[in-house]
């Protein structure tokens, strides 16, 4: 069985046992790359009426890559294959058809079909004009980029490994031709129109197999151009490509896990291959609360239907939910925005048909409040009134919208892991390992995706492997937490207060016992802790005084048990009740607009270290501070952040501790610790610290690297440069930041005595 990682997680989530956080591997002898991993088939949106059941769209992953067993790479143009091979098949995406000729259209998908008796017969003999044949365009799309070096086309029996004596049409070649390409990307494009570039211009040709190559480059678009008013016939089109495509993506099946879970870290491993500065990947991770990522959408009775080209316009729906549009062309298209639920006519509940026919489809009531009544169902009821894609499949083509991606029950498509989750193989299997998931949690459902990209022919970076880990149940069903004040002065100590309110399903949820809240700076004092419960005793303990040093520090059931410089976190009583309120008053400095105080819960009963996140919003009543109007367990983004005001210096705080210190080696103020506050510095940027005499000599390059907003201490020694003792005196240290806007430099004293 290739799946027990899977299984043993599901058997958990169904046995109600309490389960340690799993890991799930995709590759690397684990759920294999192929099967897309999970449960539920990934789907991709082709087209505005189109989906495709893949884990690889384009079709340009290779799953058997030579000597990477278990991996995926990005395709390798086999040099004697044929690129435009199914080019117009559903999987690929591309097409083949005449801007300027409707007449060849049906007949342009034999050129390749890899078929020599088929072909494209536009031969003066068999009945073609002169007209049809000089200036006839034939667009090809590949359907994705490939690094292309060789095109080649022919007639019936004309090539020796297309044999074809029922149609001896090989004398009857193109005369004089062009070929015009386009790679594909937006900066060859006008208006989403290919600006093709001619690569092969033919005036005389005499051979009967055209066979032309190029350099190396990357294509998508092929045009091929007649420039003679003699007929001819053409059996294949081929293209040949060199290298890696430059791009391709991977998509993972949806993973079920059958109920609300815990996502913990996920990391991958990779391997590059010819220069590692030319390739990369993007992995990629979202969630969901319903197992259709994709949202089919219908044309909501009333509005406007028109036919292309003209026609009947302004046709309305019948009372039985059925468009007037039925049977009608596919040249049919709507101008209004398409809405994601059935006709009534094809739901069952009775309630539910009666919403649609009454609020929903009701062309009287406007389609934003009939929205916001289709989103305030139960999730149960959403299910059984949404439109799935066999349902979109049987509408009329009149009746269908555009389909979406499903904004509402689905996050989007998280930012890109960062390097650090890259891992080696012995690490794949290791729960905590890489990154954080970044997707909202808990979640039922679960998706990844990688993009491949290279920008060279014989560079590429490959997938070994990617895991992730995942906890069966979470300790809550949502924590909603929020900070106050939300506004404070820069790098000063602000006293804040933290509250996290809880929500739980009866009998399902674990629990949670600790909360792990993340700091711009380590936390100067923690005051009181308080549990209030919706019926019962509060529950307190006060830190207030408490040296923090020292851990843990105990207050009857409450504990202080981790300090960091960025972050902290309580030990409490378990709290399990739908409604609880807990509240944590702490003093801390803010050197950056918009710092969030982040928070994790964690449940000292189960293994591992995966925590639940909390999610900004209205958790409790803070008073003056409190500027908020939602109604309490609200989600409300920004309610963790706090703001300072901004401002123009970036070093503060600039100061030596002690001022004066005696590094005589008795082991006591032997050292002076040079402090400095970096604020509103978003990533890292050169900084020095150095030491001058009072004549302004160097004696001391103390610091020369990257910083980025953070209080930090560089400690002196009283040496100098070459190691020896400085005499006693007064000194000046000199903080120097290189800013985009120019060199900020903060200076303060400190001395030296014996």
């Amino acid at each position: 069985m290739r799946y027990p990682r899977l299984c043993a997680f599901l058997i958990a989530v169904f046995s109600g046992l309490p389960a340690a956080a799993d890991t799930i591997v995709v590759g690397a002898s684990g759920l294999g790359w192929r099967s897309g991993g999970g449960a539920i088939q990934a789907k991709v949106i082709r087209g505005a009426q189109s989906v495709e059941n893949t884990n690889a769209p384009g079709g340009v992953i290779d799953f058997a890559p030579a000597n990477f067993a278990d991996w995926i790479f990005p395709q390798r143009a086999d040099t004697t294959l044929n690129i435009a091979l199914g080019a117009n098949t559903e999987s690929r995406g591309g097409s083949i058809t005449s801007p300027n000729n409707l007449n060849v259209r049906g007949e342009l998908a034999k050129l390749i079909d890899d078929d020599g008796q088929s072909g494209l017969d536009l031969r003066l003999s068999a009945g073609a004009n002169s007209a049809q044949v000089l200036g006839l365009i034939i667009d090809l799309d590949l359907g994705a980029r490939f690094g292309v070096n060789r095109f080649r086309f022919f007639p019936r029996n004309a090539a020796p490994e297309f044999p074809a004596p029922n149609f001896p049409f090989q004398n009857d070649f193109m005369r004089s031709f062009e070929i015009f390409i386009n790679d594909g990307t937006p900066d060859t494009q006008r208006e989403g129109v290919p600006i093709r570039t001619s690569v092969a211009l033919e005036g005389q040709n005499e051979e009967a197999v055209v066979d032309i190559r190029i350099p190396p480059q990357y294509v998508r678009f092929v045009r091929l151009k007649s420039l003679t008013a003699l007929g001819f016939d053409v059996a294949e089109f081929q293209v040949f490509g060199t290298g890696f495509v430059p791009e391709a993506v991977y998509i993972s099946n949806i993973f079920d896990f059958g109920d609300l879970a815990l996502l913990g870290h996920l990391r991958w491993v990779q391997e590059q291959v010819g220069d590692a500065q030319l390739s990369r990947t993007a992995v990629r991770t979202r969630t969901g609360i319903d197992p259709e990522p994709v949202e089919f959408n219908k044309v909501r009775p009333g509005e406007q239907i028109f036919r292309v080209g003209g026609g009947n316009v302004g046709l309305r729906s019948d009372g039985a939910g059925v468009s007037s549009g039925t049977g009608i062309s596919s040249g049919l298209r709507t101008s209004g925005v398409g809405v994601p639920w059935k006709f009534a006519q094809d739901i069952e509940d009775e309630a539910l048909q009666a919403l649609v026919e009454e609020v929903l489809d009701n062309e009287e009531v406007d389609l934003r409040d009939a929205m916001q009544a289709f989103n305030a169902l139960s999730q149960e009821e959403r299910e059984q009134v949404a439109l799935r894609e066999a349902d979109y499949k049987k509408l009329p083509r009149g009746d269908r919208a555009t389909i979406r991606n499903d904004v509402s029950n689905w996050s989007a498509w998280s930012p890109p892991y960062p390097p650090s989750s890259i891992v080696p193989p012995a690490d794949l299997g290791t729960a905590g390992a890489g990154g954080p998931i970044v997707s909202p949690g808990p979640r039922r459902y679960f998706q990844f995706m990688i993009e491949f990209a290279s920008d060279d022919f014989e560079a590429a970076t490959g997938i070994g492997g990617l895991s992730f880990d995942v906890l069966a149940s979470p300790f809550a069903e949502e924590l909603i937490a929020e900070i106050g004040p939300r506004s404070a002065a820069l790098g000063e100590n602000t006293d804040f207060t933290y509250a996290v309110r809880s929500k739980f399903r009866p009998g399902q949820d674990r629990g949670f016992n600790r909360l792990r809240i993340a700091t711009p700076l380590r936390v100067e004092r923690v005051g009181a802790v308080r549990i209030r419960p919706p019926k019962g005793d509060v529950l307190e303990a006060d830190f207030s005084g408490a040296v923090l040093h020292e851990l843990p520090v105990v207050r009857g059931d409450f504990a202080v048990v981790e300090v960091a410089d960025d972050a902290f976190a309580l030990e409490f009583p378990t709290v399990a009740d739908d409604g609880t309120e807990l509240r944590v008053s702490f003093a801390n400095a803010v050197l950056r607009f918009g710092t969030t105080f982040s928070g994790q819960v964690f449940n000292s009963a189960s293994e591992g270290q995966l925590g639940q996140s909390v999610v900004a919003g209205n958790a409790a009543d803070l008073g003056a501070d409190d500027p908020d109007t939602q109604v309490l367990g609200t989600p409300f983004e920004g309610n963790l952040s706090v703001q300072v005001p901004i401002s123009g210096e970036l070093l503060i705080n600039v100061r030596a501790q002690p001022q004066v210190f005696t590094p005589n080696g008795d082991g006591v103020n032997d050292r002076a610790a040079l402090q400095y506050d970096l604020t509103n510095v978003g990533r890292p940027t050169p900084l020095r610290v150095a030491i001058f005499d009072l004549a302004g000599r160097p004696v001391r390059h103390l610091y020369d690297a990257l910083d980025q907003s953070g209080r930090f201490v560089r400690f002196w020694d009283g040496r100098d440069d070459a190691g020896r003792l400085v005499p006693p005196g007064s000194y000046v240290f000199s903080v120097a930041l290189d800013a985009k806007t120019g060199q900020t430099r903060a200076v303060a004293a400190v001395g030296v005595v014996y």
